[in-house]
């Protein structure tokens, strides 16, 4: 058990090594997705696969039967579900003061796990949608919104209308 352990370890180790650093002017790096994910700022549009940067004032466009995982500067990772837009408004990171996070959902769904600036500074992260502001209440967070922009489900997090 302890051999299949430590190789197990060694892997997932040797993964991590394989991904691509966060740029300097990128906000997060796309680590994991399926399907048609894209990437949109004003009227450009790029497809995103594994390893891509995505910056703020991006949208995250997830579609039909896809998700894209978003790896941020601080380690926070954002999982976008099926028929999902996100906008990054805003990340700022620097690991000291003023750092900031705001995170739009404008329809489907998302999964967050926070990150350094969360865990030191809940009040800086931010996630907003159609009908409310959440804040962060612990490590993990979900939200679904509904086809008519209210939230059909959430875990984990903290509204302010």
């Amino acid at each position: 058990m302890n051999r299949f352990r430590t190789t197990l370890i060694a892997g997932i180790m040797a993964l991590a090594a394989t991904l691509p650093a966060v740029a300097d002017d990128d906000t997060a790096m796309l680590v994991a997705s399926r399907g048609d994910v894209f990437a949109e700022r004003e009227t450009d549009r790029r497809a995103l696969q594994r390893g891509d940067g995505v910056s703020e004032e991006e949208r995250i466009i997830t579609g039909p039967k896809s998700f894209a995982v978003l790896q941020f500067v601080d380690g926070a990772k954002v999982t976008v579900t099926p028929n999902s837009i996100l906008d990054i408004k805003e990340y700022v990171y620097n690991g000291q003061e003023g750092n900031a996070a705001t995170l739009s959902l404008v329809e489907g769904g998302l999964r967050v796990l926070t990150g350094a600036m969360a865990k030191s500074e809940p009040e800086s992260f931010k996630v907003e949608t159609p009908v409310a502001l959440m804040g962060v209440r612990g490590t993990e967070f979900s939200v679904l919104l509904c086809d008519d922009g209210t939230i059909c489900q959430e875990e984990g997090a903290s509204f302010s209308e």
